[in-house]
């Protein structure tokens, strides 16, 4: 019986862990990588688009062309996932002063639009991969297993919630996937 796999991404989660150790997703080999495992895939990425005053919030002293350019290479970005066949959803990264510290905080959280895509589409996979290592997804992944889907975590290093790895049927760690996914 052929499998079919959703696979949804929350790049907060995993840009940090990234960034930490230095190394760069090749979206294109990660997107290979996972149609070897499935016959079919739908992969769905998640990011927030930083407006202007959240850049200017990061790096006060830069100019507006900076921001325009950042921008531009975002898009560019979300083309390219969009053109080897990824699904790419959006918002705005959301500003809130935080009176204690006095200063702005951000937020784009993906954690509802997860679990609805993941729920609404359950008629057309068979396995769940969540990349994420986020807690909050313990309740969706034991729902899905309740609904007879496969789930799988593929974690950031640290940043794996210990209840996400025991809801899961399977945790796959970025690091042990970088020789097939690395940006070369």
């Amino acid at each position: 019986m052929p499998k079919k796999a959703l696979i949804l991404i929350d790049a907060s989660n995993i840009k940090y862990y990234l960034k930490e150790k230095r190394w760069r997703i090749s979206w294109r080999r990660f997107q290979q990588y996972f149609r070897g495992l499935y016959d079919h895939i739908d992969v769905v990425y998640y990011e927030g688009i930083r407006t202007k005053a959240v850049f200017f919030d990061h790096k006060p002293t830069a100019s507006l062309n900076e921001f325009l350019e950042a921008k531009a290479k975002k898009l560019d970005f979300f083309k390219t996932l969009k053109s080897i066949g990824f699904k790419v959803v959006t918002k705005l990264v959301s500003r809130v002063y935080d009176h204690t510290q006095g200063k702005f905080r951000h937020k784009c959280n993906f954690d509802v639009e997860i679990t609805i895509a993941a729920i609404d589409q359950m008629d057309r996979y068979d396995e769940f991969v969540s990349c994420s290592g986020d807690g909050d997804f313990v309740k969706l992944l034991k729902y899905l297993k309740a609904h007879k889907k496969k789930t799988v975590v593929v974690a950031p290093g640290k940043r794996l919630s210990g209840l996400l790895a025991k809801a899961s049927n399977q945790v796959v760690f970025l690091k042990d996937l970088r020789a097939q996914i690395e940006e070369t």
